[in-house]
């Protein structure tokens, strides 16, 4: 066996020459092994791709369709080799989900889907032939992301790490790669999806009456093991950050989860940020002796009990009247955070090096089962033509951009970071929202006003998303009217063009 080589297998109707060239010029090995299988349904494809694991000769195989096409010089091969190489991998694909429910169908919750593969055909939305990409996540580059399947149009297969081969009792051409990866998964292999080698899809994946066959069995098989999911950990770096500048700034927290998450909230400041140039200022509505026994005499906290109606009124009173003079960044934030790295300094580099342009700033935040919570704020409009605000990512593990996204619609008010001048200069948060939006508003002035919202996916926290004691019915109805509000204030703009670069049109 030649670690230094790999075979590619794939079925065809007829001898596909051109296929077989193709995947030499794009490879980058001169000593690739090729296995081609004429079948005009003699065999079914899991037959097919058995024989190739028993006539392969080499330790790693490729199965793919033969409508694929390969990036030129993209040197492939070594790719899949390296990750092979460099992790415990058995089975790696370009697309794939951590969760499959009673039903089988992979994509059934498309959140939790991973990867991205293009496509090249006739684009259903224009009627005209296209090449297009499908991104079920966020472009992770060189890792590997572990799924519990992968998608069949193209995966490579470790042939000393699987514990299954494909179950030839599954016929026709539908249903084997979700069996076989699957299976595997349950075995104990590890299975993912990798972002580095681009792939283009020359059709579409379609249903028909076979694939309906083979999912009913599959689920015969399977069925006592699902629904599945696997509960990924969060991906993140906590790498040590030299500014070039350290601007002073205010990091003013709303206290209204209770003693316990402001404490938990602070904490995680102080420990897992190695920024030093900031001030602490607490606001609360109703007085906790506890606060003040904790924190009262801290040489970097400031305590500000506020009589404000609004959550924006109370952040104003702050700005206004309490922060220094001197300070440079405020740093609107929620009790119920918690840092996992030390997002504050990530998010002063990205500060300093775009404040000619820079809006707000925000981080990418997980609920406590580790889903995306919040990955920017994004302004939708759907095929009923209603205008939406929704959290990006939300709900899923890895549908947020890895590393910094320029000119977002809006951040969270969780965790935003705004220029003290910008933000005076705005007039603060506008106090006619009684209960929330106020963060949103603010985002949607700063784009009116010409200036560029920023995401970082590198800087991480957790958002428990704790709700405040408080009348329910008369909050839900505040919402609810700030929520009419906003939407009839962003409706009279959407022919600024600053705003209609922001409306993202969903079809389903």
């Amino acid at each position: 066996m030649n670690n230094e080589s790999l075979t590619v297998v794939f079925s065809t109707r007829s001898d596909n020459p051109a296929f077989q060239d193709h995947i030499r010029e794009t490879c980058g090995i001169t000593d690739v092994e090729i296995l081609q299988y004429v079948n005009n349904g003699e065999y079914a494809l899991t037959e097919i791709y058995n024989m190739g694991l028993r006539d392969s000769k080499n330790t790693i195989v490729v199965f793919t369709h033969d409508d694929v096409i390969f990036e030129h010089a993209s040197d492939w091969v070594r790719t899949i080799l390296k990750h092979f190489r460099e992790s415990e991998f058995g089975i790696l694909g370009k697309a794939g989900t951590t969760s499959i429910t009673t039903s089988g169908k992979w994509w059934d919750e498309r959140h939790l889907m991973v990867g991205i593969v293009h496509h090249q055909g006739i684009n259903s939305f224009t009627d005209k032939f296209d090449t297009w990409e499908n991104r079920y996540s966020g472009d992770f580059v060189e890792k590997i992301i572990e799924t519990i399947m992968v998608d069949g149009v193209f995966f490579a297969v470790h042939k000393e790490r699987i514990r299954k081969e494909f179950d030839e009792n599954i016929k026709g051409f539908h249903f084997y790669d979700i069996d076989f990866s699957f299976s595997n998964h349950l075995e104990g292999v590890k299975v993912g999806v990798i972002f580095d080698i681009k792939i283009i899809h020359k059709s579409l994946g379609k249903t028909n009456e076979k694939w309906e066959q083979n999912r009913g069995m599959f689920l015969n098989k399977l069925r006592p093991r699902l629904p599945y999911h696997i509960e990924p950990e969060i991906m993140y770096d906590d790498p040590g950050i030299t500014l070039s500048e350290e601007p002073s700034v205010a990091i003013i927290i709303l206290a209204q989860n209770g003693f316990d998450s402001l404490v938990r909230c602070i904490e995680s400041i102080r420990g897992k940020s190695r920024y030093t140039n900031y001030k602490l200022y607490i606001a609360f509505r109703t007085h906790d002796s506890r606060i003040t026994q904790r924190f009262d005499d801290a040489q970097d906290i400031f305590l500000v009990q506020s009589s404000a109606a609004s959550p924006a009124g109370i952040m104003n009173n702050i700005v206004k009247n309490h922060v220094s003079l001197d300070t440079d960044l405020l740093l609107f934030y929620h009790d119920d955070v918690e840092l996992l790295n030390d997002a504050i300094s990530l998010c002063v580099r990205i500060y300093t090096d775009n404040k000619q342009e820079i809006g707000t700033l925000g981080i990418r935040l997980h609920l406590g089962n580790n889903k995306i919570q919040h990955a920017g704020i994004q302004l939708t409009i759907g095929k009923d033509e209603q205008l939406r605000i929704s959290h990006k990512g939300y709900g899923s593990y890895y549908n947020y951009t890895v590393g910094t996204e320029r000119d977002i619609f809006s951040n969270s008010g969780a965790f935003t970071m705004v220029s003290r001048d910008i933000f005076l200069s705005l007039g603060g948060f506008s106090e006619w929202l009684m209960q929330w939006l106020e963060d949103v508003d603010l985002n949607f002035r700063l784009i009116l006003a010409g200036r560029v919202n920023y995401f970082s996916g590198e800087a991480v926290g957790y958002h428990y998303e704790m709700e405040t004691a408080t009348d329910r019915t008369e909050t839900l109805r505040k919402k609810s009217e700030d929520l009419r509000n906003l939407l009839g204030y962003i409706q009279g703009n959407l022919n600024n063009p600053k705003v209609m670069k922001h409306l993202n049109y969903i079809y389903i």
